[in-house]
């Protein structure tokens, strides 16, 4: 929905909220907390913090809906509370003892909810857009909270005057501030491709001992610096294509459906629901349904659990690959996180050979002529994963995957890796990511994806845990895949599971 339409809807709604009409005060929630949610995640980069600054934006803005006096304006005023909001976080946290001298404890972005991610992740940001949305990781507080409103002008959700209204600024002064900002975001574009480049120029390696792999300035300028004076490294940034034409047209990164302000807003039109019988009918179907429906058509993909990651590629285009349409079946979409699955729990189980159980009941012993069976060794847990994963593909027409020894290889390899080194990502702290791992095993892929668990120990448990509805069922269920292989290994944290797929280049 571009912004002129948007402003027309909102203004409708806005006056009826204005009137007191429960409904639309609903609907304006539903319509407007994904951009809320947008503009926050991107200024506080993921910190945990989001969820509050949007829940408390939406409670202040319908507060003062009456002290609105022109409703056309709403989308605006929504965006500079939600700065408003922002800058207050942001005030608290430099009021924080800092952390290695280097960045305020807010400026450290929660890992399980990192909203760079969640960007790549629900939007299937591939190529130059996703180099883009990871080098928002580079830019300072400040230009990160401008980035958080210019993405969404380049995305065609906000007009430059609201950028502006939403700054304090005049036109003038905001149009230098995004050319600044811009700069930046291209230094972090090359950046990015310099640290995922495989392998890695040597003296870049030289230059980023020490480097933990956390974005900040002080690394930022230090290996800008190295690029500049290498002839390597600075041919890397020669065909960027404009950051704004790669954003133009994407939509909203969606709410997790578990995300605490989605739940405090629908659980209050549940209790509006149950406290007025009249409408009962109308506020329960925003409640259950109409809130995720807002959030399902900003293009949600996947219910992302902190614990589960999963990545999917295409080669070669920069273009979003489409999803594979999912089964429709009772475990699609949840309305609800998917709770963590137990073996136990698990809604799959496997057909293995059974065990006899110890007794203490005597057995006859056998004739010296009776045949003694051996029973086959017990499936590995790979196959076990596969296995349960084919019996999903059968459901819905795949061919089976095929268990391929360097797919095997490489995933073992990183869930070996992730629990050496302490990091659950698709990119190891080297900055190597899926595709460079996937090639250096030998695999010539055309397309793939990855799925990553941490914590169950049972192969049904993770199958349960990726069948979510989203992206990792998405990529268990394409049925361009042809191969895969898995590797677990033990750490801290749980068992750490990746699951590598692919398909072969023809």
């Amino acid at each position: 929905m571009n912004a002129d339409v948007q402003n027309r809807t909102g203004t409708t709604l806005v006056r009826a909220a204005q009137a007191g009409d429960r409904q639309a005060q609903e609907a304006l929630v539903a319509a407007w907390l994904p951009l809320v949610y947008n503009v926050a995640g991107r200024a506080l980069d993921g910190h945990a913090d989001v969820d509050d600054v949007a829940q408390e934006t939406m409670i202040r803005a319908l507060d003062g809906l009456d002290g609105l006096r022109e409703p056309e304006s709403f989308r605006s005023w929504l965006v500079a509370i939600t700065m408003n909001q922002i800058r207050r976080r942001h005030a608290a946290g430099q009021q924080q003892p800092t952390v290695g001298g280097l960045d305020e404890t807010w400026e450290l972005a929660d890992p399980r909810a990192d909203f760079t991610d969640l960007t790549v992740l629900r939007l299937g940001l591939s190529g130059q857009r996703r180099e883009v949305a990871e080098a928002t990781r580079w830019l300072d507080p400040d230009d990160r909270e401008l980035l958080a409103l210019w993405w969404l002008e380049a995305s065609g959700e906000l007009t430059r005057a609201e950028l502006a209204d939403a700054l304090d600024l005049t036109p003038q002064h905001t149009a230098v501030r995004v050319q600044r900002m811009k700069k930046q975001l291209e230094a972090g574009r090359i950046v990015v491709r310099a640290l995922g480049a495989y392998p890695r120029c040597p003296e870049l390696a030289d230059v980023t001992t020490g480097f933990d792999g956390t974005p900040n300035s002080v690394w930022r300028k230090r290996i800008a610096r190295h690029i500049r004076g290498c002839a390597t490294c600075d041919r890397l940034g020669r065909d960027l294509f404009p950051a704004e034409g790669l954003l133009a047209g994407l939509a909203l990164v969606p709410i997790p459906l578990g995300s605490p302000a989605l739940l405090h807003f629908q659980h209050t039109a549940a209790t509006a629901a149950t406290a007025a019988p009249t409408a009962a009918s109308t506020h329960a179907g925003w409640a259950g349904t109409a809130a995720r429906k807002a959030v399902l058509a900003s293009g949600a993909v996947a219910v992302v659990t902190v614990t589960t990651l999963a990545l999917v590629w295409s080669h070669p285009t920069d273009t979003p690959r489409e999803a594979t349409p999912e089964p429709t079946t009772p475990a699609a979409a949840p309305a609800a996180p998917v709770p963590p699955a137990t073996p136990a729990a698990a809604p799959v189980t496997l057909a293995a050979t059974p065990t006899p159980t110890p007794s203490d009941t005597p057995t006859a012993t056998p004739s010296p002529t009776a045949t003694r069976s051996v029973a086959p060794p017990p499936p590995t847990s790979e196959r076990q994963l596969v296995d349960l994963v084919n019996a999903e593909r059968g459901k819905v027409g795949c061919a089976p995957l095929r268990i391929d020894p360097r797919l095997h290889a490489a995933a073992q390899k990183h869930a070996d890796d992730m629990v050496a080194r302490g990091f659950f990502d698709h990119v190891n702290p080297d900055g190597v990511r899926t595709d460079a791992r996937l090639t250096a095993v030998g695999y010539r892929w055309s397309q793939w994806g990855e799925n990553l668990d941490r914590g169950p120990t049972s192969p049904a448990a993770v199958v349960a845990h990726w069948m979510d509805g989203g992206i990792h069922q998405t990529n268990m269920l394409d049925c361009g895949f042809k191969d895969v292989g898995v590797g677990l290994a033990t750490g801290p944290a749980g068992t750490y599971w990746t699951q590598d797929l692919g398909a072969p280049m023809p």
